[in-house]
């Protein structure tokens, strides 16, 4: 998604579908015109905290994608 001067949407991988592929669905279909961006919060393993405790940085969370 090219970032344009339209709303940031600020969301978990997991908020609106089960994972990142979902997400990037669910935008294209019904929001594809009214969003600018997409800032995904934590996605990495993690031990708690919804993803801000994360084990690394190189890899996404399975449960979200790949």
């Amino acid at each position: 998604m090219k970032l344009q001067n339209k709303i940031m949407l600020i969301t978990y991988a997991d908020s609106m579908g089960k994972n990142i592929k979902e997400l990037h669905s669910i935008l294209n279909k019904h929001y594809g015109k009214a969003i600018g961006g997409v800032h995904v919060i934590p996605f990495f393993p993690s031990l708690a905290d919804r993803g801000f405790a994360p084990m690394c940085y190189d890899r996404v969370d399975e449960a979200f994608g790949t």
